[in-house]
């Protein structure tokens, strides 16, 4: 009986030393790798007080879809991820390209459509002031 009782605490001290190194690393020991910043864009951003919310919506565009003329009921910021759209404003138009950003303020009249040939994908963000609509189609 003390030869096997003996064996049973063994083991379990060795269970818990196994155990209790779990999750931890030695000293000068590297963690797992982070992120790779891909893009990064900074846009200031003066907004009245009051109660908001932050949308985020990933779009996929296929060749030849778009939206067409709108305006947005708070600022908007948006990243192209993967391929590229062409963005129609003020009268004139500008090709953006995977991990490039572009943003609108409230009430700016745009337009955009995927010209190229493959699947662009978009985010956008879009931080929308209570009782807004997010998204108008104009005239």
């Amino acid at each position: 009986m003390g030869l096997h009782r003996a064996t049973v605490l063994s083991c379990a001290l060795i269970f818990c030393a196994a155990l209790s190194g779990l999750g931890t690393l030695a000293v000068g020991q590297a963690g797992p790798a982070g992120p790779a910043t891909v893009a990064q864009a900074a846009f200031p951003l003066t907004v009245k007080a009051g109660a908001y919310g932050l949308i985020t919506v990933v779009f996929d565009f296929a060749p030849g879809s778009g939206v067409p003329k709108h305006v947005h009921g708070g600022p908007v910021v948006a990243t192209v991820i993967s391929g590229e759209l062409t963005l129609q404003q003020g009268g004139g138009e500008k090709i953006i390209k995977a991990g490039e950003s572009w943003t609108e303020k409230t009430g700016d009249v745009h337009a955009v459509v995927n010209r190229s040939e493959g699947i662009t994908r978009v985010v956008v963000s879009l931080l929308l002031p209570k009782g807004a609509s997010a998204t108008t189609l104009v005239k």
